[in-house]
């Protein structure tokens, strides 16, 4: 399966899937920021909509939040905190 590739931000992000045994498609979430650095974003393995790596470089990178990755939920909580904080300065 071919991974998909966008520009977002000056990020370079691509979603590289991997299939399982038994068809389980999991999906890596790679995002290369503009200073360089290549990381591997903590979005759980099962979401492969472009718009949760959006999600994920506007909350500003956060690492996971408990014992599993990040979920829409997460990021959606996340980005209302920092509006809220934003708001209040």
């Amino acid at each position: 399966m071919r991974g998909r590739k966008f520009t977002y931000k000056n990020h370079e992000c691509e979603i590289e899937f991997d299939v399982e045994p038994e068809e389980c498609i999991k999906a890596w979430h790679w995002v290369t920021k503009p200073n360089g650095e290549k990381v591997c974003a903590d979005l759980s393995p099962y979401d492969w909509d472009i718009s949760t790596v959006k999600m994920w470089i506007d909350a500003g990178y956060p690492k996971r939040i408990g014992i599993a990755p990040l979920d829409v939920v997460d990021l959606r909580m996340l980005l209302a905190i920092r509006e809220d904080k934003d708001a209040k300065c």
